[in-house]
Parts: structure tokens; sequence; C-alpha cells
């Protein structure tokens, strides 16, 4: 009774703290990315032909119809933390069933406690993120495996949710690189003990399971292909994410040899787990899935040089931390009669739990909100542009508005261009779609367009840059200024003092006026020093850099 009671106040704690990180974590980059992606699907356009995106669309497919009922407002962020929290639970479910399968319901209980606490999978557990989609896609599909015996109807379901993960993200090959490696090694260390993984049964299982994972992520690629889309979601899917080889892993080759070398140390393990397991299809299971969490871990160390994703195998993990403590427990029970009566008391897994909770409010207070910054961006993006502005951001972070700039400069678009393998035409694409407003994370871009928006923009947020310029008063006539438009639009002209007048290009100066790209003057009635030249919506919405 004491121990359920300790169990269910730690879940409770457990639910409030990610209920208050989704209100007060800072938000990732990606969960704007994502949101703009699926934003773009409520207003009619399409994926891959009006918006970049290297991810499978299954995501942003599941989430556009709620979003489209929700609205453009500066809160969609936290409505989309909340509308995937259900998959959190969905991976605890999965995590608890496994553990339940291959060990005890105890086992089970603890390690989603656990994995809840453990400060890798908190820190992001709560985001809104494909791989918060992925992940418990993912579990399933290990739940469908080991839940009960290996038949046919037992592969299908596995390889459907296993499509259903590559619908999600094309980093699902490691997934079934890892199925398939677990298998084959399965073979050598129970062949002539379990009629499952003999050869001829394997193969009808894993055609079987690769079979139906191919159907969800074919109907995906006929969709787009039947639009014409084809060579853009190849190119952005496929060709796009090889570029990540331009980055070096950093691996030196010590570090490759004791990969390897710790890999092949716990394939030897998951050999004595299943030896030493009392019934042999339980032993092959425990087997299994310890292979699995080995092998994508290998993988992702080895093969996969960004976005280093390790979500998948930390539940995994937790399950097998879990019963390696009841084990001890056990051991030290048999030992000590006093350390039995404790551990019956408060079980090594709630101490460790315990200690998890100690190191993550050693970190970040939950209570203090972080999310402030991309909030305030998106209700000034909203105050100052209209729906059809094109703006300029790094990756879709002001979410609401389309980018004139396709690209997303994340890391391995720097990369490409630094090596001039992706050409930046951000400042020509700004020019192109007389793009007005800039989001400014100004070092995620390149030098050169970097130059281009300070000299072609001016500050009027923290965040935001609007197309215009301060007027520098010539040496001869402190009356009159010379200047060069970059972006075609409508400006007006003005003072701290309130609006200027003026020979604006020879022409009385009254009101707000159409400006081509190119020099331009602008002779003032009286004499100032604070004269500034900025878009007229801006200016009309009282965004100006006199505010700021």
């Amino acid at each position: 009774m004491a121990e359920f009671i300790v169990a269910a106040t730690l879940f409770v704690i457990l639910v409030v703290a990610n209920v208050l990180n989704i209100l007060h974590r800072g938000f990732d980059s990606d969960e704007p990315y994502h949101a703009h992606v699926i934003w773009s699907w409520t207003r009619g356009l399409l994926q891959y032909r009006d918006v970049f995106d290297n991810h499978m669309p299954l995501f942003h497919l599941m989430f556009a119809p709620i979003a489209g009922l929700i609205g453009e407002r500066p809160t969609i962020l936290f409505w989309m933390r909340f509308l995937l929290l259900p998959m959190y639970f969905v991976t605890a479910w999965s995590t608890y069933r496994i553990g339940s399968s291959l060990f005890s319901h105890r086992t089970g209980v603890w390690a989603v406690l656990l994995l809840g606490f453990f400060s890798g999978y908190y820190s992001v557990a709560y985001q809104f993120r494909t791989d918060n989609l992925w992940t418990p896609l993912w579990m399933l599909c290990i739940t469908a495996l080991v839940g009960g015996e290996m038949t046919a109807h037992r592969a299908a379901i596995a390889g459907v949710l296993l499509g259903l993960c590559f619908a999600v993200s094309m980093k699902s090959i490691l997934f079934l690189t890892s199925i398939i490696a677990s298998f084959l090694l399965l073979v050598l260390i129970a062949r002539h003990r379990c009629k499952i993984v003999q050869p001829a049964s394997l193969a009808k299982f894993m055609a079987i399971l690769c079979g139906t994972a191919v159907l969800v992520p074919g109907l995906v690629m006929v969709f787009f292909a039947a639009k014409g889309l084809w060579p853009d979601l190849r190119y952005q899917v496929f060709e796009f994410n090889f570029l990540a080889k331009l980055v070096p892993s950093g691996h030196s080759f010590i570090a490759a040899v004791v990969l390897t070398l710790a890999t092949l140390g716990f394939a030897y393990l998951a050999l004595q787990v299943f030896r030493l397991s009392p019934n042999p299809n339980i032993g092959l299971s425990r087997a299994f899935v310890l292979l699995l969490c080995v092998i994508y871990l290998f993988l992702i160390e080895a093969f996969w040089p960004l976005s280093k994703t390790y979500l998948p195998a930390y539940p995994l993990g937790a399950i097998f931390v879990t019963a390696g403590l009841f084990a001890l427990a056990e051991k030290l029970s048999r030992d000590s009669a006093s350390v039995g009566r404790a551990v019956r008391f408060v079980p090594l897994p709630a101490i460790a739990a315990l200690c998890e909770i100690a190191v993550l409010f050693t970190g970040k207070p939950v209570w203090k909100d972080r999310t402030i910054g991309e909030t305030n961006l998106l209700r000034d993006v909203l105050a100052l542009t209209q729906p059809d502005d094109y703006v300029l951001d790094c990756k879709g972070e002001t979410i609401f508005r389309r980018r004139c700039f396709r690209l997303l400069l994340e890391r391995i678009t720097r990369k490409a261009i630094k090596r001039g393998i992706i050409t930046d035409d951000a400042p020509q694409r700004c020019i192109e779609t007389r793009t007005c407003v800039v989001a400014t994370m100004l070092h995620r871009y390149s030098d050169s367009t970097r130059d281009f928006i300070e000299r072609a923009y001016l500050p009027v947020t923290n965040h935001l840059r609007v197309a215009g310029a301060i007027l520098r008063p010539s040496t001869e006539n402190s009356r009159q200024f010379q200047f060069q438009v970059v972006i075609p639009a409508t400006y007006k002209i003005f003072s701290r003092a309130g609006d200027a007048s003026g020979l604006l290009d020879g022409v009385p100066y009254n009101s707000a006026r159409f400006l081509e790209a190119g020099p331009h003057t602008f002779e003032s009635i009286s004499p100032t020093n604070e004269v500034v030249l900025l878009w007229a919506q801006a200016v009309d919405r009282h965004f100006t850099p006199f505010k700021f």
C-alpha cells in the first residue's frame, strides 16, 4: 500500500510538472517551424511546393484541421503543446505494457516514473515537435511485437505502426534497421530454443512486417506524386537531409572503437538475459528489446551526424534500469533483513525517481515563464502585418505569414551555404517579394544576408526589423537627405517630432508614397538631424525605431 501511495503521488507530480512545462518552458525553434507548416495547410498551401520542409507530412496533416479551428493567435504554440499531450500518455502506457510483458507490473509502473523524471526525456517530452509523435508510434510498434506470440497478425499491426513512423520521419529507417539487426542476432542467440526465430519463420514474419510498413508512406508519396510534387518531396525529404554528411561527425577512431565494443558488450548482455530468463519466450522478448535499444543508439551515434534523437531509446532504457534496480533490491534483501524491510517500504526505483527530481530542481525552475519572447513576437507580427505580407525569418518562427525565403536556416543549410553548395538568395527574394519585415535571429543568417538586413531594415521591436533607413543630411546642405531605397514599398518620412514635410524627389511630400528601389532625395522644410524613412504600414501601426 505504501508503495502504491508513493507511486501515485509521484505520477501526480509528474503530470503537474508537465503541464507547467507546457505553460512555462521556452519554445524550441522546431516548435514554431512545425506550426508554420501546419498553418500553411490551413491556408490552402501545399507542403513541399509552397513551404519548404525536410520532414514527412503526417505530423502536419494530423494537426492542420484543429489548428484551422484555433485560428491565428499569439498563444497558438500553447494550444499545440496541449494537443500533443495525449501522445505523452501513449508513450507512458506503452512503457508500462512493455515493462509488464517483459518483467512485472511493478517494473512497468516504476519504469514510467523513472522515464518521466529523467532529465533527457523530461526536458523535451512536452514540446510540439515530430519526435513526440514519432516516439509513441515506435513504442506502440514494440508493444505489438512483444505483447504476445509473434504471429502474422501481430507482424502486420507492427508493420502498419512502423509505417506511420515513416510517415512522420524518414529517420524511421533506423527503427527498421534496428528491428532487422535484432532479429538476425536473435537467430544466433536462440535458434535452437525458440521456433519463431528459425530462419523460415523469421523471413515470413519480416516479410509481412516490411510489406505492411510500406503502405502508409507509399500512400503519402503517391498523393504528392499525383499533385506533381514528387521531385519537391524527394529533394526536401531525402536529398536535402543527405547534406548532413557535410557536417563532420566528430567521432575519433578511438571513440568509434569504444562505441563498437560497447555495442558488442550489450549484445553479449542480451545473450545472458536470454539464458537467465526462466521462460525462453520471455527471455527472447527481453533480449530483443534490449538489442533494439542498443542497436538504435549505435546507429544514431555512428551514422546520423545531425539531430541525434535519443528519445526513442529512453523508454526502453528505463524499463531495463527499473528491472535492474528491482533485481538489486532482491539481492540486498536476501543479504540483509533490515534492507529488505526498507526496500519493501520505499523501493529502489522510488529512491532513483526522487534523485531525478532533485536533479531537475537544481536546473531551470519550472515556475519561471520563458515563453514570453516567442509569444510577443507572434503578437507583434499579427499587429504589424497583413495576411498577404511576406516576412523573412529563419525557420518559420513568425508562423502566420508566408516566408519569402524557402530554405530553413538550420545547421545543415548554413553549412551548405558556407561551402557554396546552396545559394543564399535571401536578399534577392526580399526585393522580389517586397518583404518589409524581418524576424531577427541575426546569428543564423549568412554574413552577406546579415549585412543586407542591417542596411535595409530598422529595428522596431526586440525581434523585428522593418524596411527603412535613418536619413543623414548632406555635408553641403543640412536640409537635404540623399538615400537609397532597397525594398520597393510605400514609405513615410518622419522625425521624432512627427511627420516631416518638404520635397521628395522634387515633388512636395505630404503623405505616404511608393518608392522604387534606387537613389532618392528628400529636402526638408526645416532643419532636423532625426529623419527616418520607414515602411508606411509600420508607422501607421505605431512600430517605429523611436518607440523601440
